[in-house]
């Protein structure tokens, strides 16, 4: 599974710094310097220590972390959200990463007079609903037309929720914040709305603003998840060579860095786990959205595994490395035996059986 997160807001936020930042490119990627410019994208790896752990066991395979696509938009200029380009590259996306602005410059003047944070946020989360609302209205006009030529069930359903979602942005309620059932979820998918997207908000402060920043930003006005980065700051700092760098993170007030406060949010933020497969020549970790079932997981991998499956051998990473091999896990009776509905755990360790 390639998870694309696009990193996107309006000009002059710092997108293209948080996206060195992330992708550790070391300022090698410039600005965009026109809208008419490409995209930036690398697809990047996820730390975790544990797959390093795994892989200590089997020092001869390779190992394989999971990775993220990180997509770097140009900046959208006020209310033009529903551009043709930047909205089908944000439907593409798994997540989006919008960058905010709450520092100062000179040599970068803000739009929009005073710098705001919240309204900022506030604004592009409405664009985001407003983006919606339209593909709603459209799909609407569509399903009265079809329904004067007949009254299939499907259609009447689709049209009910449709409005239920449509009634919910009027008021301001992204569609993320709706409980939908299995079958709405699959009517939905197709759309790729906007607002049903995981939203990250990322504040780019300045060096007077960082360590004052949580209480500046009032915390608690802001809905969707953010974190606080000090763009500017931290380019410089990723200059220096590895071992001074944590030092002068934390002289900053940086905390561990804009990289790994991010991976650390990333699995609660999209609703991850990561399980663990050991090959004949690679030993690997898997992003998976929780609550996957066994079989479903298998597909992950490859849809041969799926259309075959038959069971999932599993054991606790913990377990593995507690006991060194999985020979040693079968002797102590610790590998489970799971059927297809079996839901994969954050951490297990899975051999997949299947027919070819």
């Amino acid at each position: 599974m390639l998870m694309i997160l696009t990193i996107f807001g309006y000009p002059k936020t710092g997108k293209t710094t948080l996206f060195n930042l992330l992708s550790g490119t070391k300022g090698e990627i410039g600005a965009h310097k026109e809208l008419k410019d490409s995209l930036h994208q690398r697809t990047i790896s996820i730390p975790d220590p544990r797959l390093d752990q795994l892989s200590a066991l089997y020092p001869e395979k390779r190992k394989i972390e999971a990775t993220v696509e990180i997509v770097d938009l140009p900046g959208v200029a006020y209310g033009d959200i529903k551009a043709g380009k930047t909205l089908a590259t944000l439907r593409r996306a798994n997540g989006l990463l919008h960058v905010v602005r709450a520092f100062e410059s000179t040599q970068l003047p803000y739009l929009r007079g005073e710098i705001d944070p919240l309204k900022d946020i506030s604004f592009m989360e409405e664009e985001l609903m407003v983006a919606d609302l339209i593909v709603i209205e459209n799909r609407l006009g569509k399903i009265e037309k079809e329904l004067k030529r007949g009254s299939p069930t499907e259609l009447h359903q689709e049209k009910e929720l449709l409005l239920k979602l449509q009634a919910g942005l009027m008021e301001g309620q992204p569609i993320r914040t709706f409980t939908l059932t299995p079958q709405e979820e699959k009517t939905v998918r197709s759309y790729a709305f906007l607002s049903q997207k995981p939203l990250l908000h990322l504040i780019n402060v300045d060096e007077k603003r960082l360590k004052t920043a949580n209480s500046w930003l009032f915390k608690e006005k802001i809905s969707s998840p953010f974190l606080i980065f000090a763009g500017l700051i931290e380019s410089e700092i990723a200059q220096l060579d590895p071992e001074d760098r944590k030092a002068f993170l934390e002289e900053y007030g940086c905390g561990c860095g804009c990289q790994a406060a991010f991976f650390s949010l990333l699995p609660q933020w999209l609703n991850l786990i990561f399980f663990f497969t050991i090959g004949k020549d690679e030993v690997r970790a898997w992003p998976l959205p929780k609550n996957t079932p066994a079989q479903r997981a298998a597909g992950y991998i490859h849809s041969d595994m799926e259309k075959g499956f038959i069971r999932a051998e599993v054991v606790a990473l913990e377990s593995l490395l507690a006991y060194g091999s999985l020979q040693a896990v079968k002797e102590k009776g610790e590998l489970r035996l799971e059927g297809k509905d079996y839901l994969i755990r954050d951490g297990d360790v899975v051999t997949f059986r299947f027919t070819s």
